[in-house]
This record gives structure tokens, sequence and C-alpha cells, in this order.
């Protein structure tokens, strides 16, 4: 690697990390109300079902922009991936058809509350006595 190469590397990861919302350029679409992150919810007694599906705008330190999907069972970690996309039209949309996608299937959003690891709650309380 290079003196130059190096130097960009060491200024990058002294630079701290930011939430994807503070990244987004001026204009992007992370800000608008459509295109805000949306938690969804299903759950099913019947059939021992309790799930969540998160979405959220991200962008990358190269202006890309992605769709981060986080899912699972409510409780437990769940599982993430994140798609990137070159235009942030192509990202809105991907975004709006998932969401489309979900509440078909029977997601509902989720207002407050929490969704994802129960322990890390309890953890913490155990921490703090």
């Amino acid at each position: 690697m290079s003196e130059e190469q190096l130097d960009l590397l060491g200024s990058l990861a002294a630079q701290p990390l930011f939430h994807a919302e503070v990244m987004a350029a001026p204009g992007s679409t992370a800000g608008r109300p459509d295109f805000a992150p949306v938690r969804l919810t299903r759950s099913d007694p019947v059939c021992n079902m309790n799930r969540f599906y998160i979405l959220e705008p991200a962008t990358s330190l190269f202006g890309e922009r992605g769709v981060v999907r986080h899912w699972g069972r409510i409780g437990t970690a769940g599982r993430i991936r994140t798609d990137w996309y070159d235009d942030p039209h192509e990202a809105e949309g991907a975004f709006q058809n998932l969401l489309r996608a979900k509440q078909r299937r029977g997601y509902a959003p989720k207002r407050g509350g929490h969704i994802g690891c129960a322990y890390e709650e309890n953890l913490l309380t155990k921490i703090e006595s």
C-alpha cells in the first residue's frame, strides 16, 4: 500500500461512526417520512408465531444508498442484511417494495416498545443492581 492509501485509511479509522440518518447527504431521502425506519411485527398465537421485521435506510461512506433489513423472532437477536444501490431512487423503491410485501403477509407497524434481544435489558438490570 502507498503512503497516501495508509494516510486515508488512518483518517477514516479515526473518524467516529455515525448512524445512517446523521451521515445522509443533504437532499437525500433518508429524512423523508415515507423513507424513515419502520418496525413491523406479526403475531399468531395459534401458529406460535411472534416475529419482527425492521427496515431502515442507510448511506455508505462512498455515497451509496442502501436498505438495512433486520428480522427474526421477537426476543432474539435475529438476522441482518444490507442491500446497496447506486441510485437513491432505486433504494427507495426497494424499501417501499419490501414494506408492501411484508404488509401483504400480515406484518403491522409496531409503535414503541422493544424488539430484539430481551436478555440485553435483563443483563443491564443485573449490572446496575
